[in-house]
């Protein structure tokens, strides 16, 4: 519901919106410029700065001071320019006051649209939307975070507008719902709907006696009265036998005996004078400076916040319209469903709907609140399930679970696999997909696989699941995570080293110098190249790829402190990506771009670390114990094919010996005694459970039929402890980068 009062409310009255930000920035922008320029008297009474301006302009009838410190003379008799401007410290005049015409049209556009009365209403909605917008924004904003008490939480590093409304939001929210009130306020008393205190007025002087008046300087009800103070002045006039004068403060008003200096009456500021002296000088910052410059940029912020918010609502629009929804729900043998909050989650539907098609599966995809009665032909139900904040549902999803609880759903055994999307900075990591999976079971389903939990799309996480999921139905399946690579960058090969030249698959470690400050990255962190890139791959491996030109992915061995990005890189004998960079040589340039990776790296503290790769997955990993300075423990469990083929043989040993690393493990497929890295992990299974029981960190990175030998193992190890690999998953405790 708030997020429709948010979305409606924007789509409805952003013109408005928009027009009051653009205004109100320019408006800002003047009165800031106005108060800076404007000269003083510091310290000077009314009474004082009024007989300078008298000495200067004897037909002087009106001093009136603006908030922003303009002093304004109005004269008397017959002038070309009846108002002037004057310098309070010595009472010259500064010549006649010329008023913008832009800055008068401006006001009138930011006020009425040009429209009269039709406009202060129209005003009055834009202020209405903007406090319709704070109030539903800061829900959402909690909702997001996980609640009012983690509103002020550090907010996770995104990509894209969106990532930065929700920052800007944050922090500007407080500052909009001060711009809307006192908007709403001022749009309220300008069409009179509520009273602004103007008709509190002093009493009116009666049966003054004529004396002469004493000079402006010795009157000693002015006197009390500073020059910042000072709203109006009217002085006296002979001719109309008048011998009081007229002020007006900022605290009140009255009239004042030109003859004895004394106050005849004074009436102070009523509560309505008050509240809307207080709302004008709020939503304008005249008289403030610093507030002016706040204003200023709350209206930027109000521009960015609109058109970021709009341009986020058509993206997701796009990714969630999905114009090939499939087969009908009754015809498919794979039936996938999408709980998305953003609309990523639906690029993942459609890559998943894209490969089953392409083997020959009927597939029907549909948003969870659209769940059937019915499948009758469906052979599985696959179902894409994001964790909106701590816990809470998508927006495509918020009637899923009330939904199945109603419908006469005959599926009983229908194999189901779920995924869930979320982030681990919440205590409820994925609690959605986990009560979607609980309540899938209860209505009869069979899980076709575990509930795989993914921390922020990491890719290594998602194609697990992926890669399992095509095991189980019989067609290999990869997912491109939906996050746009970043910081795309020109790399300059620097150095290569290869490996293991048998068999036709050399692996190569590169080196690209990067230039400093250019781009952030750590190890885990991937660089997506694509194929197009790859202009040296000839025609006959573009035909083999089918012409593939998805980035590929290729895990960071380094930190943008070190000056270079390093990867490892296995050739495949149809591969474009991979024959491309075996090919260059040193001096060759490339772009590519850095894909943040966060959900594949240590967990901060000093828990034992345990490693374990194979091939070229070795490359995060020796970036891990290459930055362990702290010498927590670290564990590396690797294998390779040959003894040869020892990727970072001399590092590791290096490693070893300056404590960075406490263990390392090897095995190789081929040669006297064959054996795999998850053998390994069988025979140490006894110092495994014990750093298991230390509440060690897993990190596997390598090939999926490697990392799926691990699990086996880790699995048997955990059920001997009495858990097993959820639990550990849920903890944050193993994470997968696969390939």
């Amino acid at each position: 519901m708030n997020r429709r009062l948010h979305l409606l409310t924007s789509l409805l009255l952003s013109a408005l919106l928009l027009v009051s930000a653009a205004t109100g920035l320019v408006l800002s922008g003047a009165s800031l410029s106005e108060q800076f320029g404007q000269l003083d008297a510091p310290g000077d009474s009314v009474a004082v700065v009024a007989e300078r301006v008298s000495q200067h302009l004897p037909n002087v009838e009106r001093l009136e001071r603006s908030a922003n410190g303009t002093l304004l003379a109005t004269l008397g008799g017959d002038v070309e320019e009846p108002v002037h401007v004057v310098d309070p410290a010595t009472g010259e005049d500064l010549g006649p006051y010329v008023p913008s015409a832009t800055l008068e049209w401006l006001r009138d556009l930011h006020r009425e649209l040009l429209l009269g009365s039709t406009g202060r209403w129209l005003s009055g909605l834009a202020a209405l939307a903007l406090a319709l917008l704070a109030i539903s924004g800061a829900i959402l904003l909690a909702r997001r975070l996980g609640g009012w008490r983690r509103l002020l939480t550090p907010i996770r590093a995104g990509q894209g507008m969106l990532h930065w409304h929700t920052v800007i939001a944050r922090w500007t929210l407080p500052g909009l719902a001060v711009l809307a009130l006192s908007g709403l306020y001022l749009s309220a008393t300008s069409l009179g709907l509520l009273g602004d205190g103007s008709d509190n007025e002093p009493a009116w002087p009666e049966g003054i006696q004529a004396a002469p008046h004493l000079p402006l300087g010795s009157l000693a009800a002015l006197r009390q009265v500073e020059l910042p103070q000072l709203r109006e002045l009217e002085f006296p006039s002979a001719t109309d036998d008048i011998h009081y004068l007229g002020v007006r403060t900022a605290s009140g008003s009255g009239f004042v005996n030109a003859a004895s200096g004394q106050w005849i009456s004074f009436q102070r500021n009523g509560a309505a004078q008050n509240l809307f002296e207080t709302a004008y000088a709020l939503h304008t910052g005249e008289g403030m400076p610093l507030w002016s410059m706040a204003l200023a940029g709350l209206a930027l912020s109000t521009l960015f916040l609109g058109g970021s918010g709009l341009l986020g609502w058509w993206q997701r629009r796009g990714r969630a319209g999905v114009q090939d929804q499939g087969v009908p729900a009754e015809q498919a043998k794979a039936v996938i469903l999408v709980g998305s909050q953003g609309g990523s989650t639906w690029t993942y539907a459609r890559q998943l709907q894209a490969q089953l098609e392409a083997a020959g599966w009927p597939v029907h995809v549909a948003a969870m609140n659209a769940v059937q009665d019915d499948y009758p032909q469906a052979r599985c139900l696959l179902l894409l399930a994001a964790t909106y904040g701590d816990g809470q549902a998508p927006d495509s999803a918020a009637q899923f679970l009330g939904r199945l609880a109603e419908v006469r759903w005959p599926a009983r055994g229908l194999p189901v696999a779920v995924v869930g999307f979320g982030d681990r900075q919440f205590p409820r990591f994925c609690a959605y997909a986990e009560a979607v999976e609980q309540a899938l079971l209860q209505r009869g389903c069979q899980p076709l696989l575990p509930l795989q939990r993914v921390d922020r799309q990491a890719s290594g996480e998602l194609n697990a699941w992926a890669g399992q999921l095509g095991e189980c139905l019989g067609t290999p399946l990869r997912l491109q995570s939906a996050l746009l690579p970043t910081s795309a960058v020109r790399l300059t090969l620097q150095e290569r080293q290869c490996y293991s030249e048998r068999g036709g698959q050399p692996a190569a470690v590169l080196r690209f110098a990067v230039a400093p400050g250019s781009t952030s990255f750590a190890p885990g962190d991937l660089l997506a190249i694509r194929p197009l890139d790859a202009a040296a791959v000839d025609t006959a491996q573009a035909d083999a790829s089918q012409k593939d030109t998805a980035p590929r992915l290729y895990s960071i061995a380094s930190a943008a402190d070190d000056g270079f990005v390093e990867i490892c890189v296995r050739r495949h004998p149809q591969g474009l990506c991979s024959s491309y960079l075996h090919g260059l040589q040193p001096g060759a340039e490339l772009a590519a771009s850095i894909q943040p990776h966060p959900g594949f790296r240590p967990q901060a503290g000093e828990h034992p670390v345990l490693l374990i790769g194979a091939g070229v997955g070795v490359a995060p990993l020796i970036g891990f114990v290459r930055r362990n300075e702290s010498r927590r423990p670290i564990q590396l469990y690797w294998g390779g094919r040959h003894a040869s083929d020892q990727l970072y043989g001399e590092e590791l040993r290096q490693c070893l010996a300056d404590g960075r690393l406490q263990r390392l493990q090897r095995a190789f497929s081929e040669g006297p005694t064959p054996a795999y890295v998850q053998d390994r992990l069988r025979e140490d299974g006894a110092s495994i459970r014990a750093l298991l029981q230390q509440g060690a960190q897993v990190l596997v990175c390598g090939s999926r039929e490697m990392a799926a030998g691990v699990r086996a193992v880790l699995e048997t190890l955990l059920a001997e402890m009495g858990s097993n690999l959820d639990q550990l998953k849920a903890q944050g405790r193993f994470r997968e980068d696969v390939y």
